[in-house]
């Protein structure tokens, strides 16, 4: 059966309504804080960042996450133990299922429960959650930790919306890929496609040639799953989701021409008709069965896709990746996805805390986990530094995902960072579900347009 991994940036209705409410009864101030900088120590450091002379010893924390099955969190969760002989700080990690993930995530930032120290959450929270969580610019400057390591997006990610501070340290993001099966690329005389045209002409020698479903598509309008290839071939065609007024954009001629060719992949039958119900775990079981001979997603799922204990046998040394294709004379533009971890402001232990933060987050400790393959359950390739993701050692050991992860990254896009993202994209997430079981495309992008007007009313 396979992993069903946190990756969704949807807030179902009952959440948005919560969050709603909890930023309501905190007046927009959230809790009452500590002042940030005054609770950590300053003095020597060692080669992962780490204040030498255990100033923490004997300080407990607590780790708010989810999903610890991921063999990122995993590894990371084993390897703590070298964190507490480092400085003598003890980590208890929670394990929240995700669908209710949120919701504690939302309790601990804009009430207060002063249950946790650290935690982590999408890129999409942030928006919702920064009122909980430290600014951590003055720390970084005080340890000499900058961003410069990190992509566009994720830099962008880690601001949750505003531009003058940092809320989180990016720990885990992917970039959106193309998978294909070697052998049926072989077998056809095929090189991985460089424009949409050409994937197209391959779907369509794919359909007539092989018993596999050319693509294994995702139109589920739950949680915005539809939304992935559709962000990025919107991006990639030169069209904006918004103007600079923050008005819709979608309507252009461009995303016009964008939506509809997204939407070929089902009305050429390049995907199966089940697709429209398909969302990520079900496009990505498809090809991980054997059934698809390509897949649009992330790029952790290399790790499925080629562990022999999940994918079929016929995948074995078969799975190439490659980014996604673009639209001709048009710069690549795709859709980035991160995660983000910081300090609670209301941590009774936000010194500890924030070493804690320190070493899940350097490029060190990524490198290390990048490069052991002795467990299944915690090998990943999964890396956010450019100094990983460009580390000749890593790509051997990675099949060269994190170089083509950080190809993708310099031109990709993070999605909008404010707070009424969640519900737009829900709306837009019907629409194009709509659009995949057959609504005229320019009519439904008009109609979505005016209804996202009316939120602001």
């Amino acid at each position: 059966m396979t992993r069903k991994t946190p990756r969704l940036r949807s807030l179902v209705p009952a959440a948005i309504a919560l969050v709603l409410a909890l930023l309501a009864s905190a007046c927009g101030s959230g809790p009452t804080t500590k002042d940030f900088a005054s609770q950590v120590e300053s003095g020597p450091v060692d080669e992962h960042g780490l204040l030498e002379g255990k100033p923490y010893d004997g300080t407990h924390i607590r780790f708010l996450t989810c999903c610890t099955a991921v063999p990122q969190f995993a590894a990371l969760n084993e390897r703590t133990k070298q964190f507490t002989e480092r400085t003598g700080i003890t980590v208890e990690w929670s394990n929240i299922p995700y669908a209710a993930f949120l919701q504690k995530i939302v309790a601990e930032s804009a009430i207060g429960g002063g249950t946790y120290d650290v935690l982590i959450w999408p890129d999409a929270w942030g928006p919702s959650l920064k009122i909980g969580v430290q600014p951590l610019d003055e720390v970084m400057k005080k340890d000499g930790i900058t961003l410069d390591d990190f992509s566009g997006p994720l830099r962008e990610a880690a601001s949750a919306g505003d531009p003058t501070a940092t809320y989180g340290l990016p720990f885990r993001g992917f970039s959106y890929n193309l998978f294909y099966r070697k052998d049926i690329y072989a077998q056809l005389g095929l090189e991985p496609p460089t424009t949409w045209d050409e994937y197209y002409q391959q779907l369509e020698l794919i359909k007539n040639r092989t018993d596999k479903n050319p693509l294994a598509g995702q139109f589920s309008r739950n949680n915005g799953q539809d939304l992935y290839t559709w962000l990025t071939m919107l991006w990639s065609n030169g069209a904006e989701l918004f103007d600079d007024s923050g008005a819709p954009a979608f309507t252009s001629p461009a995303a016009v021409a964008a939506t509809q060719k997204y939407l070929e992949t089902m009305r050429q039958g390049y995907t199966p008709p089940e697709s429209t119900n398909w969302g990520e775990l079900e496009s990505t079981t498809n090809f991980l069965k054997g059934n698809a001979a390509t897949v649009l997603t992330w790029s952790w799922h290399l790790e499925d896709f080629t562990n022999p204990g999940k994918a079929a046998p016929e995948l074995g040394g078969n799975v190439g990746v490659a980014s996604l294709p673009g639209f001709p004379g048009q710069d690549p533009a795709s859709y980035a996805y991160t995660w983000l971890t910081g300090v609670l402001n209301t941590s009774q232990n936000q010194g500890a805390a924030w070493e804690y933060v320190k070493w899940i987050t350097h490029a060190d400790t990524e490198r290390e986990i990048a490069l052991d393959k002795t467990d299944p359950a915690t090998t990943t390739g999964i890396t956010v530094h450019n100094s990983n993701m460009l580390d000749p050692q890593v790509n051997a050991a990675n099949q060269g995902l994190p170089q083509i992860q950080y190809n993708t990254l310099q031109s990709a896009r993070a999605i909008p960072m404010n707070l009424d993202w969640p519900r737009i994209m829900d709306i837009l997430a019907v629409a194009v579900n709509e659009m995949a079981n057959g609504a005229d495309v320019p009519g439904k992008l008009a109609e979505t347009a005016d209804e996202i007007r009316e939120l602001d009313r």
